[in-house]
């Protein structure tokens, strides 16, 4: 988690970087789309190790919350450099305070599909981790749930449905991994019921998105 964490947050600053040396509107918005998908995927990295008790809710929200105003600030510059030629000066920019202090950070939050997802990682946490199929079962729930969150970020039609269809293919490997725990006698039937059953809402979703 830890570095999966690592990697998005350094592909957010890279990305912001690259944007900002480029010289032609479209690239310097494709490379500040990346480092919103990067920022977004951070926010879904401290949901998981909420959940994981690697971070006390209190620390993720505060976390989150300094995570969102990052996010505004992308937001603002990508309106700013929606219409910028290269003889133009730089152009101010500043967060857009939106909601209150209770209201979801992310419009992924919002999602029906993420906090199914979000749900599914819940169930996964009460699985001792030294079932054997724990890991892998573990790393298809991770991808599905940072895949969710990173495709709604982004601007590009392609992308959105790209990062979606490898969400939608992580739910199915679990969906796998599943069964295969169940004919290896590691999990019984009944045990995987409620997250098969999940599983199955979580890809009749991803499909109509």
């Amino acid at each position: 988690m830890v570095d999966q964490l690592s990697r998005a947050s350094e592909s957010l600053i890279l990305n912001l970087a690259e944007g900002a040396r480029l010289r032609s509107a479209p690239t310097k918005l494709r490379a500040l789309d990346y480092a919103l998908g990067s920022s977004l995927e951070c926010a879904a990295c401290l949901d998981i190790a909420r959940i994981k008790g690697l971070l006390s809710p209190p620390d993720s929200r505060h976390e989150k919350e300094r995570l969102s105003e990052i996010v505004r600030m992308l937001i603002g510059l990508r309106k700013a450099w929606s219409t910028w030629r290269a003889n133009d000066e730089p152009v101010p920019y500043r967060a857009e305070q939106v909601g209150g202090v209770s209201s979801p950070l992310f419009h992924h939050e919002t999602l029906e599909v993420y906090v199914a997802a979000l749900g599914l990682m819940n169930w996964l946490a009460s699985i001792p981790a030294s079932n054997r199929c724990y890991w892998q079962i573990d790393e298809a729930a991770t991808s599905l749930i940072l895949n969710i969150a990173e495709g709604n970020g982004r601007y590009s039609e392609v992308d959105h449905r790209r990062f979606l269809d490898i969400a939608e293919g992580s739910a199915v490997k679990m969906a796998a991994y599943f069964d295969l725990a169940v004919q290896k006698g590691v999990l019984g039937v009944k045990d995987c019921a409620p997250a098969k059953e999940l599983i199955d809402r979580i890809v009749a979703m991803l499909s109509g998105m």
